[in-house]
Protein backbone atom coordinates (compact mmCIF):
# COMPACT_ATOMS: atom_id res chain seq x y z
CA UNK A 1 0.00 0.00 0.00
CA UNK A 2 1.18 3.46 -1.13
CA UNK A 3 1.27 6.32 1.65
CA UNK A 4 -1.07 8.73 -0.68
CA UNK A 5 -3.52 5.44 -0.81
CA UNK A 6 -3.64 4.59 3.01
CA UNK A 7 -4.23 8.65 3.16
CA UNK A 8 -7.22 8.31 0.69
CA UNK A 9 -8.67 5.20 2.78
CA UNK A 10 -8.06 6.93 6.17
CA UNK A 11 -9.61 9.76 4.98
CA UNK A 12 -12.96 7.99 3.34
CA UNK A 13 -13.56 6.16 6.46
CA UNK A 14 -13.27 9.02 8.38
CA UNK A 15 -16.34 10.74 6.56
CA UNK A 16 -18.34 7.73 7.43
CA UNK A 17 -20.18 6.30 10.72
CA UNK A 18 -17.29 4.01 12.95
CA UNK A 19 -17.84 0.69 12.72
CA UNK A 20 -17.98 -1.91 15.86
CA UNK A 21 -15.90 -3.68 13.73
CA UNK A 22 -13.38 -3.12 10.78
CA UNK A 23 -12.23 -6.62 8.98
CA UNK A 24 -8.83 -6.06 7.31
CA UNK A 25 -8.27 -8.92 4.71
CA UNK A 26 -4.56 -9.23 3.55
CA UNK A 27 -3.29 -7.46 6.16
CA UNK A 28 0.23 -8.68 6.58
CA UNK A 29 2.26 -8.96 9.70
CA UNK A 30 2.30 -6.19 12.13
CA UNK A 31 5.99 -5.68 10.95
CA UNK A 32 4.68 -4.49 8.06
CA UNK A 33 2.21 -2.07 8.75
CA UNK A 34 4.10 -0.58 11.88
CA UNK A 35 7.07 -0.93 10.58
CA UNK A 36 7.93 -0.99 6.94
CA UNK A 37 5.01 1.15 5.80
CA UNK A 38 3.87 2.98 9.33
CA UNK A 39 1.52 5.40 7.39
CA UNK A 40 -0.87 1.91 6.99
CA UNK A 41 -1.47 2.50 10.59
CA UNK A 42 -1.11 5.92 11.07
CA UNK A 43 -2.99 6.66 8.06
CA UNK A 44 -5.95 4.04 9.04
CA UNK A 45 -5.89 2.21 11.17
CA UNK A 46 -5.08 3.87 14.53
CA UNK A 47 -8.04 6.84 13.96
CA UNK A 48 -9.92 3.97 13.59
CA UNK A 49 -9.64 2.35 17.09
CA UNK A 50 -9.52 5.75 18.58
CA UNK A 51 -12.85 6.26 17.63
CA UNK A 52 -14.04 2.94 19.40
CA UNK A 53 -13.47 0.15 16.56
CA UNK A 54 -12.09 -3.13 17.02
CA UNK A 55 -10.19 -3.91 13.99
CA UNK A 56 -9.44 -7.54 12.90
CA UNK A 57 -5.99 -8.52 10.26
CA UNK A 58 -6.67 -11.23 8.05
CA UNK A 59 -4.01 -13.12 6.12
CA UNK A 60 -3.37 -15.99 3.98
CA UNK A 61 -0.28 -16.79 6.13
CA UNK A 62 0.09 -16.61 10.22
CA UNK A 63 2.03 -14.06 12.04
CA UNK A 64 2.77 -11.04 14.45
CA UNK A 65 -0.32 -8.84 14.36
CA UNK A 66 -2.52 -11.04 12.30
CA UNK A 67 -5.70 -12.41 14.10
CA UNK A 68 -7.12 -14.93 11.40
CA UNK A 69 -4.48 -16.94 9.31
CA UNK A 70 -5.78 -18.92 6.08
CA UNK A 71 -7.06 -19.16 2.74
CA UNK A 72 -9.61 -16.69 2.44
CA UNK A 73 -11.53 -18.99 -0.06
CA UNK A 74 -12.03 -22.06 2.63
CA UNK A 75 -15.08 -22.82 3.34
CA UNK A 76 -13.71 -23.29 7.58
CA UNK A 77 -11.88 -19.50 7.29
CA UNK A 78 -14.80 -17.76 5.61
CA UNK A 79 -17.07 -19.02 8.63
CA UNK A 80 -14.83 -17.69 11.72
CA UNK A 81 -14.70 -14.59 9.68
CA UNK A 82 -18.95 -14.14 8.96
CA UNK A 83 -18.89 -14.97 13.09
CA UNK A 84 -16.57 -11.44 13.44
CA UNK A 85 -19.88 -9.74 11.95
CA UNK A 86 -17.92 -6.47 10.53
CA UNK A 87 -19.85 -3.54 9.30
CA UNK A 88 -16.63 -2.48 7.61
CA UNK A 89 -14.24 -4.59 5.17
CA UNK A 90 -11.15 -3.41 3.70
CA UNK A 91 -9.73 -5.56 0.67
CA UNK A 92 -6.23 -3.74 -0.77
CA UNK A 93 -4.44 -5.05 -2.94
CA UNK A 94 -5.49 -8.46 -3.32
CA UNK A 95 -7.41 -8.37 -6.97
CA UNK A 96 -3.96 -8.75 -8.73
CA UNK A 97 -2.61 -11.44 -6.44
CA UNK A 98 -4.94 -13.38 -7.50
CA UNK A 99 -5.94 -15.93 -10.70
CA UNK A 100 -8.42 -15.28 -12.96
CA UNK A 101 -10.40 -18.23 -11.67
CA UNK A 102 -9.91 -16.53 -7.71
CA UNK A 103 -10.16 -13.13 -8.95
CA UNK A 104 -13.79 -14.14 -10.44
CA UNK A 105 -15.50 -15.90 -7.50
CA UNK A 106 -13.78 -13.28 -4.85
CA UNK A 107 -16.40 -10.74 -5.06
CA UNK A 108 -18.76 -13.28 -4.12
CA UNK A 109 -16.35 -13.87 -1.14
CA UNK A 110 -16.53 -10.53 0.20
CA UNK A 111 -19.84 -10.14 -0.18
CA UNK A 112 -20.75 -13.28 1.90
CA UNK A 113 -19.13 -10.89 4.82
CA UNK A 114 -20.68 -8.24 4.12
CA UNK A 115 -24.00 -7.10 5.75
CA UNK A 116 -27.13 -4.80 4.43
CA UNK A 117 -25.73 -1.74 5.50
CA UNK A 118 -21.81 -2.13 5.34
CA UNK A 119 -19.33 -0.55 3.76
CA UNK A 120 -16.28 -2.51 1.48
CA UNK A 121 -13.36 -0.52 0.93
CA UNK A 122 -11.25 -1.81 -2.36
CA UNK A 123 -8.03 -0.48 -3.82
CA UNK A 124 -6.35 -2.31 -6.75
CA UNK A 125 -3.85 -1.05 -9.04
CA UNK A 126 -4.60 1.00 -11.94
CA UNK A 127 -1.31 2.02 -13.70
CA UNK A 128 1.18 0.41 -12.04
CA UNK A 129 4.44 -1.52 -12.46
CA UNK A 130 4.39 -5.67 -12.08
CA UNK A 131 5.00 -6.80 -8.49
CA UNK A 132 4.61 -10.21 -8.19
CA UNK A 133 3.43 -11.64 -4.60
CA UNK A 134 3.86 -14.43 -5.15
CA UNK A 135 2.18 -13.70 -8.71
CA UNK A 136 0.94 -10.33 -10.54
CA UNK A 137 -1.74 -11.37 -13.05
CA UNK A 138 -1.58 -7.26 -14.46
CA UNK A 139 -5.25 -6.69 -13.35
CA UNK A 140 -5.63 -3.03 -13.55
CA UNK A 141 -9.00 -2.08 -13.47
CA UNK A 142 -10.35 1.64 -13.42
CA UNK A 143 -12.86 2.92 -10.79
CA UNK A 144 -16.40 1.95 -13.05
CA UNK A 145 -14.97 -1.66 -13.65
CA UNK A 146 -14.56 -2.84 -10.31
CA UNK A 147 -17.54 -0.64 -9.29
CA UNK A 148 -19.56 -3.12 -11.76
CA UNK A 149 -17.54 -5.94 -10.07
CA UNK A 150 -20.74 -5.41 -6.77
CA UNK A 151 -24.08 -4.25 -8.33
CA UNK A 152 -25.50 -4.61 -5.08
CA UNK A 153 -23.82 -2.01 -3.79
CA UNK A 154 -24.46 1.97 -3.85
CA UNK A 155 -20.85 3.57 -4.75
CA UNK A 156 -19.95 6.47 -2.29
CA UNK A 157 -16.47 7.36 -3.42
CA UNK A 158 -14.53 5.63 -6.65
CA UNK A 159 -11.44 7.56 -7.96
CA UNK A 160 -8.11 7.04 -9.06
CA UNK A 161 -5.29 7.64 -6.58
CA UNK A 162 -2.52 9.87 -8.10
CA UNK A 163 1.15 8.51 -5.74
CA UNK A 164 4.58 9.79 -6.43
CA UNK A 165 6.87 8.63 -9.48
CA UNK A 166 9.36 6.06 -9.37
CA UNK A 167 12.02 8.72 -9.64
CA UNK A 168 10.55 10.35 -6.47
CA UNK A 169 10.86 7.05 -4.73
CA UNK A 170 14.24 6.10 -5.82
CA UNK A 171 15.78 9.34 -5.04
CA UNK A 172 14.10 9.45 -1.79
CA UNK A 173 15.64 5.97 -0.94
CA UNK A 174 19.22 8.19 -0.79
CA UNK A 175 22.57 7.78 -2.45
CA UNK A 176 23.45 3.95 -1.20
CA UNK A 177 19.68 2.45 -1.84
CA UNK A 178 20.63 4.38 -5.55
CA UNK A 179 23.44 2.90 -5.54
CA UNK A 180 22.09 -0.97 -4.93
CA UNK A 181 19.07 -0.78 -7.25
CA UNK A 182 21.46 0.44 -10.12
CA UNK A 183 23.62 -2.30 -9.87
CA UNK A 184 20.89 -4.79 -8.88
CA UNK A 185 20.21 -4.19 -12.99
CA UNK A 186 23.05 -5.98 -14.23
CA UNK A 187 21.88 -9.51 -12.10
CA UNK A 188 18.62 -10.59 -14.11
CA UNK A 189 19.41 -14.07 -13.34
CA UNK A 190 19.24 -13.19 -9.43
CA UNK A 191 15.58 -13.88 -8.33
CA UNK A 192 14.09 -12.95 -11.47
CA UNK A 193 10.92 -12.09 -10.55
CA UNK A 194 12.16 -9.34 -8.41
CA UNK A 195 14.33 -8.31 -11.09
CA UNK A 196 11.54 -8.06 -13.51
CA UNK A 197 9.59 -6.13 -11.38
CA UNK A 198 12.62 -3.23 -10.61
CA UNK A 199 12.94 -3.25 -14.33
CA UNK A 200 9.04 -2.62 -14.97
CA UNK A 201 9.71 0.28 -12.54
CA UNK A 202 11.45 2.34 -14.76
CA UNK A 203 8.68 2.67 -16.94
CA UNK A 204 7.51 5.08 -14.36
CA UNK A 205 10.34 6.94 -13.71
CA UNK A 206 8.70 10.47 -14.56
CA UNK A 207 5.01 8.97 -14.38
CA UNK A 208 2.88 8.44 -11.41
CA UNK A 209 1.86 5.61 -9.89
CA UNK A 210 -1.79 5.16 -9.93
CA UNK A 211 -4.16 3.22 -8.14
CA UNK A 212 -8.03 2.59 -7.95
CA UNK A 213 -9.84 3.02 -5.14
CA UNK A 214 -13.74 2.35 -4.15
CA UNK A 215 -15.90 2.72 -1.31
CA UNK A 216 -18.57 0.50 -1.73
CA UNK A 217 -22.02 0.77 0.55
CA UNK A 218 -24.38 -2.78 0.37
CA UNK A 219 -27.73 -2.04 -0.26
Amino acid sequence: MRRQEAAWVGEKLHTLACPDVVLNIGSGSKRFREVSKPYINGEIFDPLTRRGAAVVHADLKAGEGVDIGGDLFDAGVQARLRELHPQTVLACNIFEHLTKDCRERFPAVLDALVPAGGVLVITVPYSYPYHADPIDTLYRPCPEELCACFPGYEVLYAQVIRSESYGQEFVAGGPARMVRKVLRMFFPFVRPKRWLSHAHRMLWLFRPYELTGVVLRKR
